[in-house]
């Protein structure tokens, strides 16, 4: 991976086009560290559920984070909404793989365990 400088932006640069690093005109750093952790988090929840056969489908995922208050600023917590539909008779093992993710997502592996990582699910 690359990281280029043009200007006041920084780039990551992708064969799809580059991502650009810059809170005004792409996404920041900390903006990419909560995506990753929700897009990891969707990734290995989709995984268990493709691997047990369970019917579902994922509408959306929504995610915010929190900034620590005190210097430096760490992220403090993430939350990660998953917006689900299934039949009702599959929710208490969609349940069951849910409370599964976090120790089976590298990128929330990674994080700082200071970091909370909130995740529910909103059946539709």
């Amino acid at each position: 991976m690359e990281l280029v400088q043009t200007s006041d932006v920084l780039e990551l640069v992708h064969e799809n086009g580059n991502w650009l690093l810059n809170r005004e005109l792409g996404f920041s750093p900390v903006q990419m560290v909560a995506a990753s952790a929700a897009a990891c988090s969707t990734y290995v929840f989709e995984s268990m559920l493709d691997e047990r056969g369970i019917p579902y489908e994922i509408k959306k995922v929504l995610f915010e984070y929190q900034l620590d208050v005190y210097y430096p600023n760490p992220v403090s917590k993430i939350d990660v909404q998953f917006y689900i539909k299934s039949n009702l008779n599959d929710r208490e093992e969609i349940e069951h793989v849910f409370f599964q993710i976090a120790e089976n997502c590298q990128v929330i592996q990674t994080l700082h365990p200071r970091v909370k990582v909130n995740a529910s699910i909103y059946y539709l």
